[in-house]
């Protein structure tokens, strides 16, 4: 079955047999029939952008996506699509539903509107096919360059950081071993001052504290430095205050599907918001 949006009868025709199933107009230059013939025209450019990505990687962004979009403005099937488009959107801003009769003729409507919609679609999926095999091919031809890169980064990353925290923990040690130290030596001085003996002192290390090394400053320019990143880890979620606790609403509608009104869950509701099925 054919179809055209006719402005004038107000109407969109259901062509069956080579006539309107409803007001009997004869079978004109329908959409389908534009878009038969335009495949086979737009087939030459297509194959020509096929064959620049092909070949060559260098500069086939611009002249392939020039040659592409020409292809795409200049298609028959688009534009014959967006006309009729418009036509239809122009009918649907002014139909009204007055009873029976008119809301078995808007459904119908509706069914051409999802067959055209699909026309849209099957072509649009003819000419971006070319453009997403394109896309792929580049994103893993980069892949092989980002991937070690990445790599190479977060080991480096890693033994930096690695390293940075074997250095904090000499300081700390030192840190504490200094306390220490300064401890003994404020209870030598007391037992001292109370008259008794002095303690030996003598095997308590002295120990010198690293001074703050700063950013790391490589000889090419630039420094690296350890940055703060915060981030939470839930250890209680029964303890979570409600305010930062989001409802699965991925999992609440599942269940709605599910359920279609029965099984209530305490806290929520089933909605069911009925739209219209075109077949």
């Amino acid at each position: 079955m054919e179809q055209k949006f006719t402005p004038d009868d107000g109407h969109i025709h259901q062509h069956l047999d080579g006539q309107c199933t409803w007001c009997g107009a004869p079978l004109t230059a329908v959409v389908s029939d534009k878009m038969d013939r335009t495949i086979t025209e737009v087939t030459e450019t297509v194959m020509e952008f096929n064959e620049a990505v092909t070949l060559n990687h260098e500069g086939v962004i611009v002249a392939t996506h020039e040659k592409f979009m020409v292809a795409v403005l200049t298609d028959k099937a688009i534009k014959s699509f967006a006309t009729e488009a418009v036509r239809v959107l122009a009918w649907a801003k002014t139909l009204e539903i007055t009873g029976g009769t008119t809301a078995k003729k808007v459904a119908g409507d509706l069914r051409s509107i999802s067959i055209l919609r699909r026309n849209v679609d099957a072509r649009k999926k003819e000419l971006l096919a070319p453009l997403s095999d394109a896309l792929k091919q580049m994103k893993v031809d980069i892949a092989t360059i980002e991937a070690p890169l990445a790599e190479a980064d977060m080991i480096g990353r890693t033994k930096v950081t690695q390293w940075d925290a074997q250095q904090k923990k000499i300081q700390r040690d030192a840190e504490e071993a200094t306390r220490l130290a300064a401890q003994a030596a404020e209870a030598a001085r007391k037992v001292t001052d109370a008259g008794g003996e002095a303690p030996d002192l003598s095997e308590i290390p002295i120990v010198d504290v690293p001074a703050d090394r700063g950013p790391l400053r490589p000889d090419s320019g630039g420094t690296v430095s350890m940055v703060d990143h915060w981030s939470a880890e839930v250890t209680d979620k029964q303890s979570i205050p409600g305010e930062y606790m989001e409802p699965n609403m991925q999992m609440l509608n599942m269940l709605a599907r599910q359920r279609k009104g029965s099984d209530p869950i305490p806290g929520v509701k089933w909605v069911n918001n009925p739209t219209p099925s075109v077949r």
